[in-house]
């Protein structure tokens, strides 16, 4: 259903304006047609679109409600989804003053600029900004131990999933470590494993070497699927 059809009885100039404030806040979809979601919204509040204009404050009410909020969570969610699949998002990097398009590769303990080849270990990330960018970009900003922070432009659609990713990465390596060793630690100190045997296992964990959780097979860190047991690898 076409927008000029559902305001088939407003005027051209109410139906542009209606159409660009429904552009503005994401709320038409490819086909040109006003989101379900906020067509539902519209109804429960008996205001019939045909005859009415669609204001600034109708949208910010709709956007505060609860179907709003989960429409805007499923976006993210479905963005994260395909980014988990295919393990890399498109961004720009600026050098000099021009502008290249790239992959930002997601590995299971680091990411990697392809064009570049810089990496970030999600062990050494702090902190992760996002601000406006150019025309539909944001800005985004991984902030690291050293200083030397890693700044690109992103599509504002993936901008929020990415920096979500990165997060539960971040504080999955932390976790996954820390907790590890100091269970080791008291394994130790409860006299359960040898000096000798505290060493080693703080060698694999501190080791970049990956297993397959089904078979326990070592594979390579950048394989999608185990070469013993073909089980998908989890990053």
């Amino acid at each position: 259903m076409e927008l000029r059809n559902i305001f088939k009885n407003s005027s051209f100039d109410t139906l542009d304006r209606n159409k660009e404030l429904l552009e503005e806040h994401d709320l038409l979809n490819i086909m040109g047609s006003p989101n379900k979601v906020f067509l539902k919204f519209l109804k429960s509040k008996n205001i019939d679109i045909n005859e009415d204009e669609i204001t600034e404050e109708l949208i910010e009410e709709f956007e505060g409600s609860v179907d709003s909020i989960n429409l805007k969570l499923a976006r993210i969610q479905r963005q994260k989804e395909i980014i988990f699949r295919e393990r890399r998002v498109w961004i720009n990097i600026k050098d000099d003053d021009k502008i290249t398009g790239t992959d930002l590769i997601l590995h299971h303990d680091r990411i990697t600029i392809d064009e570049t080849g810089r990496e970030i270990p999600y062990s050494e990330m702090i902190d992760i900004d996002i601000e406006d960018g150019s025309w539909s970009k944001k800005r985004f900003t991984i902030h690291t131990e050293d200083d030397d922070d890693m700044v690109f432009e992103i599509n504002e659609d993936n901008a929020v999933p990415l920096k979500e990713i990165l997060e539960d990465n971040i504080d999955n390596q932390d976790y996954d470590e820390i907790d590890a060793l100091l269970e080791l630690q008291n394994l130790f100190e409860e006299g359960k494993i040898s000096a000798e045997e505290l060493e080693a296992r703080k060698a694999i964990i501190y080791s970049d070497d990956v297993y397959c959780t089904n078979c326990g097979a070592k594979i390579d860190p950048d394989s999608l699927f185990c070469p013993e047991c073909g089980k998908e690898v989890l990053q």
